[in-house]
């Protein structure tokens, strides 16, 4: 666990870099690898350690009770995932945790970390952390604007502005297959197909694979 492995990450920003490694040992942080398909925490779990994704993906999924899947955010290197159920006095996850491709995770105990808050690092840490969440909940808040249009191409047309923000660009990725986009934008895969082939013969986009150009009106 080298420190040298989590320079440029949110969660260690501003943090003396020859301390990093002492502090993740000190406060018995380790890393798990998971296979594509795994899932690392479901629904109902209590959760003592927030996870933070050092390669891969993470989605933060909700099932209904008919096995119906939402994909609620996607997470990649540097972003945490069940941090609000480990920072919180009742840490059972009301949601499931998967990792869509092989992913590597930092697992950071949040309780045996409190232990040593009167450090000056530790506490940079938290600091760090509860931006991070601030950040998460701004994700969200994204996601409900999208799913919350009436329409799916109205849906559609709000997550593709939303990546294009995200890119700085008209042309970007794509950061979901097929199916993971529909499942994002509580859709059915057939409807979302059909409905981006009738967008690019209105002269709205073009696709090619996870490619996207945003045409405009």
């Amino acid at each position: 666990m080298q420190s040298r492995d989590y320079e440029g990450l949110p969660l260690f920003r501003n943090m003396d870099k020859s301390r990093i490694r002492e502090i993740l040992l000190t406060a018995g942080c380790y890393i798990k690898d998971f296979k594509k398909g795994n899932y690392i925490y479901q629904e109902e779990e209590i959760i003592r350690s927030m996870g933070l994704i050092l390669s891969g993906h993470v989605y933060m999924i909700k099932e209904d009770l008919w096995g119906e899947k939402t994909i609620l955010v996607r997470m990649g290197r540097g972003e945490l995932f069940g941090e609000n159920f480990a920072c919180s006095p009742h840490p059972v996850s009301s949601v499931t945790f998967y990792a869509p491709e092989e992913t590597e995770v930092l697992f950071i105990p949040y309780e045996r970390l409190l232990r040593h808050a009167g450090d000056r690092d530790v506490l940079l840490f938290i600091k760090n952390l509860i931006a991070m969440m601030t950040s998460k909940s701004q994700e969200l808040m994204r996601k409900i604007n999208v799913v919350s249009r009436k329409t799916l191409r109205e849906k559609i047309q709000c997550f593709l502005s939303t990546e294009a923000e995200k890119a700085g660009t008209m042309e970007f990725t794509i950061p979901f297959s097929r199916e993971d986009m529909a499942e994002y934008l509580c859709a059915n895969r057939s409807a979302l197909s059909r409905e981006l082939t009738a967008m690019e013969k209105d002269g709205l986009i073009v696709l090619k694979g996870r490619q996207c150009r945003i045409l405009g009106k």
